[in-house]
């Protein structure tokens, strides 16, 4: 591992044949304990670049190809996933990294056959009440059955997931919202809730007049009449 390590800056990994006592510690403080020295082998076998990241309200994680021809492909995790989403998430890119490496830049869906064969090929060791709890696996499970039309699968997945998130006691999720409430997003934005359509709302941004389909997962604080007076 290269890079800082305090918790509140991004922290860098390097492929090593062994991994360091404070490597193992950093791994600990993001991933299920029971899963830490799995995900460790599974960082061993691989050549890339892992760090985790400030919160990004655009995605969990991503993987970047190499820059040039001489640097290494990257994963980045957003820091403040619980262990849970973190594990899944950290699966999910090395499913892609795994992709790159057998068929480069070629012309394969980012989330094709190859992604979803590999994808579920990583997370079949970890699938166990060892590492994850019991409401988690069986909606992990319906998703890799479920993957080719992941969409309300995802949300099935997620809607679990964000049980174990550790959040302020004002921040629900839109769909938990009457229809007509107000919120405002992290993006500062301020909604009324429409109608549903599929896996997302109708809403209109009250800020700029224009009407978004806001995710059903979406993080949001009602506002109330006392926030209308300020």
């Amino acid at each position: 591992m290269a890079g800082r390590t305090r918790h509140d800056m991004p922290s860098g990994l390097n492929n090593c044949v062994m991994m360091k006592a404070e490597e193992i510690d950093l791994l600990r403080r993001y991933f299920p304990e029971a899963a830490v020295a799995m995900v460790g082998e599974v960082f061993k076998q691989r050549r890339f670049m892992l760090h985790f990241k400030r919160p990004r309200n655009s995605k969990l994680g991503d993987f970047r190809p190499p820059r040039t021809k001489n640097s290494l492909c990257t994963i980045t995790l957003n820091m403040d996933l619980n262990p849970y989403q973190m594990l899944i998430t950290y699966l999910h890119e090395v499913a892609h990294y795994d992709v790159y490496q057998q068929y480069g830049s070629r012309n394969v869906q980012p989330h094709g056959k190859e992604w979803q064969s590999q994808y579920a090929a990583l997370l079949q060791p970890f699938m166990n009440e060892a590492i994850f709890p019991q409401d988690v696996l069986v909606e992990l499970q319906y998703h890799l059955q479920h993957i080719k039309a992941s969409s309300t699968a995802e949300v099935r997945l997620q809607r679990v997931l964000k049980q174990y998130d550790t959040k302020p006691s004002d921040v629900i999720t839109v769909e938990a919202l009457p229809i007509g409430a107000r919120f405002v997003l992290k993006n500062g934005l301020v909604f009324q809730k429409g109608p549903k359509q599929r896996t997302r709302y109708k809403c209109f941004c009250q800020t700029n007049g224009k009407t978004y389909m806001v995710a059903a997962l979406a993080e949001a604080k009602q506002l109330t009449e006392n926030d209308e007076r300020h």
